[in-house]
């Protein structure tokens, strides 16, 4: 996983969520030397919450 300070995300937001959009690369943004949060791609975020809450319906889809 590729570490971002919180600096490089201000200046380089587009070239990273690109990287973590199409190609699938999660960042860490670290402040401080301490990571603060990790960018993953949407589906991977969308997986990892459908696991917690399987009773849900799944994103894109309606309850009948």
């Amino acid at each position: 996983m590729e570490s971002n300070t919180t600096i490089d995300l201000r200046k380089q937001m587009g070239e990273i969520l690109h990287r973590t959009r199409i190609a699938g690369e999660p960042a860490a943004i670290t402040r401080k030397g301490k990571t603060l949060a990790c960018l993953v791609p949407a589906e991977w975020f969308e997986q990892y919450t459908a696991a917690q809450n399987p009773s849900a319906p799944a994103a894109g889809q309606d309850a009948a």
